[in-house]
């Protein structure tokens, strides 16, 4: 019994996103185990309503501005904790005529509990405002035996959103700031967008941790330098960005509008932490 509801807690702990959130759950109890290949995923649950609007529409023109529609970005996330493989996620970042985004996902989650491996999938879809502000969240996860399933639904009004994590609805207050949506790893894949070596960017971070958000998250996104990022094989050049809050600083490897990989560059082997594309470094990233 006990074994069960450790499970059903590790599972339920990937829902809390966020940079220091994720590194907790990564750096906490229980060794990941080796990942295999992605397993049929569950259906994404039907799209949310939409959230009422806070203040009324203003007129708008009936020409629309023309973006460049297409694949902004798309691979495979490999994520390690305490340098094992933790699980892997595969996504698509696309913009729309309209420019709106859409990011859509799919993935497993590996653990080690006693003897035993376990596994979770996932698939999560997220679309965006040309503007980079979220319009609605999905994510479909089920854990292993069935023990964990959960769906997680969001809708995104101008300044309030509502989320369903099939158990309750929160409603929660949004900043008229530029904020960073977490969900899945793969939700930083967003932040190229916001990159700009002239200037900082400071970014509010929503997490959907329900009525677990026990503080305000502010993260400033900084331009450090550029760097080459190997896999022992071949090189890659990258901007080297620093994304830090009052707790962590991570280090955020972008190329022009791809996401590269996301580290704590910690020293230690048992608080290291870091993401990274195997379709750009099929070898694995080195130090």
């Amino acid at each position: 019994m006990r074994k069960r509801y450790f499970i059903i807690g590790v599972v339920c702990c990937v829902i809390a996103g966020g940079a220091a959130g994720w590194l907790w759950w990564a750096l906490g109890p229980g060794a990941p185990s080796s990942t295999t290949a992605l397993p049929p995923v569950p259906p994404l649950p039907e799209p949310p309503p939409a959230a009422p609007p806070s203040e009324p529409p203003s007129e708008v023109s009936d020409e629309l501005p023309k973006f460049l529609s297409g694949i902004i970005d798309s691979g495979t996330l490999v994520i390690e904790a305490r340098g094992q493989r933790l699980g892997t996620e595969e996504y698509t970042l696309e913009r729309r005529e309209d420019g709106t985004l859409s990011l859509r996902s799919q993935g497993t989650l590996n653990f080690k509990i006693a003897f035993f491996s376990a596994q979770a999938t996932f698939v999560q879809a997220i679309e965006f405002t040309a503007q980079r502000r979220p319009i609605s969240y999905q994510l479909a996860l089920n854990g292993p035996i069935g023990i964990g399933n959960r769906h997680v639904s969001a809708s995104f009004g101008t300044t309030i959103a509502i989320i369903d994590d099939g158990q309750k609805k929160t409603e929660i207050a949004l900043p008229e700031e530029p904020f960073l949506l977490l969900g899945m790893f793969s939700s930083y894949a967003i932040l190229p967008l916001w990159a700009t070596r002239e200037a900082a960017q400071k970014l509010k971070v929503i997490s959907l941790r329900g009525d677990r958000r026990d503080r305000e998250i502010w993260v400033l996104l900084e331009y450090l330098r550029p760097v080459q990022l190997s896999d022992g094989s071949s090189t890659l050049e990258a901007d080297e960005y620093l994304l830090k809050d009052e707790q962590f600083t991570l280090k955020l490897y972008l190329s022009g509008d791809r996401l590269v990989a996301l580290t704590n560059d910690s020293a230690e082997r048992d608080r290291s932490f870091r993401l990274y594309r195997s379709d750009l470094f099929p070898q694995g990233l080195k130090p």
